[in-house]
C-alpha cells in the first residue's frame, strides 16, 4: 500500500479538459494500492454519485471536491476545494450553485472570493500554481505572497495547503521552490 493519494483529478465530468473515466480511475487507484483518490472537476460536482458508487466496495475512500474559478476584485484564479465533512459538502454546493446563479461572466460560472470565505466551514483549500498565490509567486509582485497566504490561512484555519506538482510545464520548478519557501516562512503545509 502506498501513502500517495491524488487530490486533484479532473474526471469525464470536466467536459473541456479531461477524458479520465471514473470507473477507470477507481480501478487504477485500486491497482496502485492507494487508499483514496479525489476528483475535483471544474466548477461542478456532477460525478459525485458515480464516483461514490464506483469506489464503494473497492477499498477506496472517495474524496469529493471541485476546482473553482474565483474572482477577487479584478483578479481571476483557480483553487481546488475538497470536502472534509457534511457541512463542507453543503457549503461547496452552495458556493458552486451561487456561481451559476449569480456569478456568470460571459457564460462561465465564477465564485466570489468573499462568498467562498463566508462558507469556508468543512472545506480544505489547495493553492497551486493557478491560484492567486501561484500567480503572485510567479509574477512581479512576489513580495505580497505572504499577505495573500496569511488571509487564506485566516479564513481556512488548519485547512490550507500549497499544492506542489511536477508536470514538466514551464514554471513548475520555479513555483515549487517559491511555494516551499513561502510555506516554510508561514508554516503552511
Amino acid at each position: 500500500m502506498t501513502g500517495f493519494v491524488h487530490l486533484h483529478v479532473r474526471s469525464e465530468f470536466s467536459l473541456k479538459d479531461s477524458i479520465v473515466r471514473i470507473d477507470e480511475l477507481v480501478a487504477a487507484t485500486t491497482k496502485a494500492g492507494m487508499p483514496s483518490v479525489a476528483i475535483s472537476d471544474l466548477m461542478n460536482l456532477y460525478g459525485l454519485v458515480k464516483f461514490y458508487k464506483a469506489a464503494q466496495g473497492k477499498g477506496i475512500k472517495p474524496v469529493f471536491g471541485s476546482d473553482l474559478v474565483v474572482r477577487d476584485g479584478e483578479q481571476l484564479f483557480e483553487v481546488t476545494v475538497l470536502v472534509m465533512n457534511e457541512q463542507g459538502y453543503r457549503n461547496l454546493i452552495r458556493v458552486i450553485s451561487d456561481a451559476y446563479i449569480h456569478g456568470q461572466e460571459m457564460g462561465d460560472a465564477i465564485v466570489a472570493l468573499e462568498l467562498l470565505r463566508k462558507h469556508a466551514d468543512g472545506l480544505i483549500v489547495l493553492l497551486g500554481r493557478r491560484s492567486d498565490i501561484g500567480q503572485t509567486l510567479l509574477g512581479s509582485d512576489e513580495q505580497t505572497a505572504p499577505d495573500h497566504l496569511a488571509k487564506w490561512m485566516q479564513h481556512f484555519p488548519q485547512r490550507v495547503y500549497l499544492e506542489l506538482t511536477r508536470t514538466g510545464r514551464d514554471g513548475d520548478e520555479d513555483f515549487l521552490h517559491a511555494a516551499m519557501a513561502l510555506g516554510e516562512q508561514l508554516q503552511c503545509p
